[in-house]
C-alpha cells in the first residue's frame, strides 16, 4: 500500500514521489511536514535517540504514502527487525545514566528516552493501536516479517501492518494488508534496498 526508504542523508516514498534530503533527523521532519504530518503526538520526538527520530519518521512517511493520514480510524500494527540491535544507542544511553543523565532525558520521561524502543516510540507518536513487534531472523528476516503480519491480519490482530527493517545505513518501511490466504513472496535474504525496489514493482493497493 506504500512505504518509504531512508539512507544517511535522502529519503523517498515508495509511491508518491516524494523525494528530499536532509542534514538531520529534525531537517527531514521539517522538510516532510504538511498539514496532515502532526496527526499523533510529536512532542518527545526531540528526546527520541537518533535511531529512533528516524525511525519514527520512516514510519510516518510510509503511512502517508500508503494515503493513511490519521491513524487511530484503523488497527495498524507495527513489526520490525534490524541487524544491530540499537547497541551503540543503548550504550550511550547508560553510560549517560550512569554519569548523572547530563544528555537525555530522565525521571517520568523514561520511556520515551529508552533506546531499545524505537517501535514504541513510533506507535505512540503516531496512533498505531494494534501489535508492535521486535523479530529477529538472520537468515530469512523478511519473509518471516511477512508470516507474522499475515498472522495479525487473518487473526483479527489488525487492519494493515507496517513492516520495517533497518540494516547499516538503511531503514525500510512497507505498509501491507494482506487477507487470510495471501502471501507476500520477498526476495529470500535481500538487502533494504532491493526490497524497496521488488515493492515498487507490485501494484498499489488503496485503502
Amino acid at each position: 500500500m506504500g512505504g518509504s526508504i531512508i539512507w544517511p542523508a535522502d529519503c523517498e516514498a515508495l509511491f508518491n514521489g516524494v523525494r528530499c534530503n536532509f542534514s538531520s533527523p529534525g531537517d527531514l521532519k521539517q522538510k516532510l511536514s504538511d498539514n496532515d504530518w502532526e496527526n499523533g503526538n510529536w512532542s518527545n520526538f526531540r528526546r527520541f535517540s537518533p535511531d529512533a527520530q528516524i525511525f519514527t519518521l520512516g514510519a510516518g512517511l510510509a503511512l502517508r504514502d500508503a494515503g493513511i493520514s490519521f491513524v487511530p480510524e484503523l488497527t495498524v500494527g507495527l513489526l520490525t527487525a534490524d541487524d544491530f540491535e540499537h547497541e551503540s544507542d543503548q550504550t550511550a544511553y547508560f553510560v549517560d545514566y550512569l554519569e548523572g543523565g547530563q544528555t537525555l532525558g530522565r525521571s517520568s520521561l523514561f520511556v520515551h528516552t529508552l533506546p531499545t524502543s524505537a517501535a514504541v516510540d513510533a506507535s505512540v507518536t503516531l496512533g498505531l493501536r494494534g501489535p508492535v513487534l521486535y523479530i529477529r531472523d538472520e537468515y530469512d528476516v523478511w519473509n518471516e516479517l511477512a508470516r507474522t503480519a499475515g498472522d495479525f491480519i487473518a487473526n483479527g490482530d489488525a487492519e494493515i501492518m507496517l513492516l520495517s527493517y533497518r540494516s547499516v545505513d538503511t531503514l525500510v518501511c512497507l505498509v501491507v494488508s494482506t487477507g487470510e490466504n495471501a502471501e507476500l513472496c520477498w526476495p529470500e535474504q535481500a538487502a533494504p534496498d532491493a526490497i524497496f525496489a521488488f515493492a515498487r514493482q507490485q501494484p498499489k493497493e488503496s485503502r
